[in-house]
């Protein structure tokens, strides 16, 4: 039984080890301990309701024993921008034409844009390489739907995702080399360092407010607009799954694409359940299977998710068994959320 739960101040060490496991590109894991421990710090005060719902910042932790290690996490930043610029690419056009000519020219730009400001933003995606297996990554990723799902009101309805964009085994991303490095003068993995660490001040000063041609980018740099990290394809198709496509604006570093999607149109968020618990004895199915479903409580501050292979429910109840309820720390007619974890799969009767 895998279990998600609120990040906690014991978890320090994991949370640093992830940072520096993460590599570069992933932006939102710096190895940088002093940040990772004032993020620490900022997400546990969000569970504690110290911060308002806009300061916000969740990050959620999988283990996969209830007295396991963490080996992966993920977060949801409730608004963006909120205390920091936050920077994209749009892109557009620029439509030129000459009638004495008879020519017309549709010319792809990039535009420094803030257009993102105010979105609930979820990042923070890292599972551990052994831990890769039995769904983990999935279940990891969807459990924020969960949480959503349960507690709207404290995001906004446009939420996004931004994607790691394409670099090359050595980590080095031709955007980067094509365009930021001309205007900065410092390595990707420098840039991606800072950013990651909050110092987002030097892209307003120095990046160029114009928009930018693309055609007169190198090659390998204008393929990489849009285009993910090859670690990153199954964490696109996953959200791809639930609904969010890709709305035409770039990070500024990689250019990887942000994806969006209403939350209420989330397809995790829509197949979500609101059922009461009952507990009851069960026998136990075969744990070779794979898991199939995600059944959360509605406890803010104390938020647990598990996975189950089966579900048994009976109306508007769901049955749980003791464990299950201990480890949601629930108790018989309390409020659970239920869901599956494949779209296509239906829920059982």
């Amino acid at each position: 039984m895998t279990i998600i739960r609120p990040i906690a101040e014991s978890d320090l060490d994991s949370l640093i080890s992830m940072a520096r496991e993460s590599g570069i590109g992933v932006t939102s894991l710096p190895d940088n301990p002093d940040l990772m421990k004032r993020k620490l710090a900022r997400a546990v005060a969000s569970f504690q309701q110290r911060l308002t719902p806009e300061e916000s910042h969740y990050i959620f932790v999988i283990q996969e024993t209830p007295d396991g290690p963490p080996v992966g996490l993920c977060g949801i930043e409730a608004r963006i921008g909120r205390d920091e610029v936050w920077y994209n690419y749009r892109l557009g056009e620029v439509i030129q034409a000459s009638k004495a000519l008879g020519l017309y020219r549709r010319t792809p730009t990039l535009f420094l844009s803030n257009d993102l400001t105010g979105a609930t933003e979820l990042g923070s995606l890292y599972l551990r390489e052994p831990y890769r297996r039995n769904r983990n990554g999935s279940v990891l990723s969807k459990s924020r739907y969960l949480f959503l799902a349960s507690f709207p009101e404290l995001f906004s309805s446009r939420v996004i995702a931004e994607m790691r964009g394409y670099s090359d085994a050595d980590g080095n991303s031709p955007f980067w080399d094509g365009l930021g490095h001309r205007f900065f003068n410092m390595e990707f993995s420098d840039a991606d360092f800072l950013t990651g660490s909050g110092d987002k001040v030097f892209i307003a000063e120095l990046m160029p407010k114009f928009p930018i041609y693309v055609p007169m980018l190198p090659a390998d740099a204008q393929n990489a607009i849009s285009a993910v990290h090859p670690h990153t394809e199954p964490a696109l198709a996953m959200l791809e799954a639930e609904g969010f496509r890709k709305n035409g604006y770039v990070d500024i570093f990689d250019a990887g694409p942000a994806v969006e999607c209403e939350l209420q149109r989330i397809g995790g968020v829509q197949r979500s359940e609101r059922l009461h618990a009952r507990i009851v004895e069960h026998k136990e199915k075969d744990s070779a299977i794979r898991p199939q479903w995600m059944i959360s409580n509605e406890r803010f501050s104390e938020f647990r998710a598990i996975t189950a292979t089966h579900i048994y429910r009976d109306g508007p109840n769901l049955e749980l068994t003791p464990e299950q309820a201990e480890i949601l720390r629930i108790s018989a007619g309390d409020p659970i959320r239920v869901m599956s974890i494949k779209p296509e799969e239906p829920q059982d009767g």
